[in-house]
């Protein structure tokens, strides 16, 4: 009788740990994140504007097609600042690839002439689309890029 009672606990307990193994791991809140990170640049936070829906198509081409949990769309109000911060939760992974390569195609497009001034481009050269999970991250942060990028990772950890 004991060694069933132990057989039927080592089960059950096996089963709770796939069942904890298999949950998908839930996404960081990306506003705040955006919130906190311009928060800790104090005085040297750039004039930022949301991307709206009418401005999205017009800024990453494509983009609307997608399905998001979370969207964190920001850029610098002014264009000689390379500062921009596109978070996304995509609703599908199948899509996860896609929206990567449409935020690459934005860095890509302000690096050949989109970025008029020598000093934007060289921040948009240092700009990284990173991805963990469902989330897609465009960070061009120019002198804060390092900061911006660690504190993303720091997400996921």
């Amino acid at each position: 009788m004991k060694k069933v009672v132990s057989i039927a606990l080592a089960f059950v307990m096996a089963l709770g740990l796939v069942a904890c193994g298999s949950s998908a791991k839930e996404a960081p809140d990306l506003q705040a994140y955006y919130d906190e990170f311009m928060a800790s640049l104090g005085e040297n936070v750039p004039m930022m504007m949301e991307v709206t829906d009418d401005l999205v198509e017009n800024v990453y081409p494509g983009l609307s097609s997608y399905t998001f949990n979370q969207k964190v769309l920001q850029t610098a109000a002014i264009s000689a600042v390379a500062f921009e911060m596109a978070l996304v939760e995509v609703a599908d992974e199948a899509d996860v690839e896609a929206v990567k390569g449409i935020f690459q195609s934005r860095i890509d497009s302000q690096v050949e002439g989109g970025a008029m001034y020598p000093a934007t481009v060289e921040a948009w050269q240092n700009a990284e689309v990173l991805v963990n999970g469902n989330v897609v991250a465009l960070i061009a942060a120019g002198e804060d890029q390092t900061a911006a990028v660690d504190a993303f990772n720091a997400l996921f950890q």
